[in-house]
């Protein structure tokens, strides 16, 4: 389980990341189309963790492979 644990912490801090890029970026310029320049912030926060997002989400997974496994086998029987 800790395996888990650190894969869903990690994903945890780069949602909280590109979130605050996210908000960062809706406060910037003219107040018409926050969501627009929210939406641009993610974007940006997602090319800035370049190739650690996949990463991450390839390890929770691989963390998550037995367990999903165990499920489906439980509704096999």
């Amino acid at each position: 389980m800790s395996r888990i644990a650190k894969a869903q912490l990690k994903l945890m801090k780069y949602g909280a990341f590109i979130g605050s890029i996210g908000g960062i970026t809706s406060f910037v310029g003219p107040p018409q189309h926050g969501l627009i320049k929210a939406m641009i912030g993610i974007v940006i926060g997602c090319m800035l963790l370049g190739k650690r997002l996949p990463i991450a989400l390839k390890e929770m997974y691989d963390a998550n492979k037995p367990l999903m496994d165990d499920i489906e086998d439980s509704f096999k029987d």
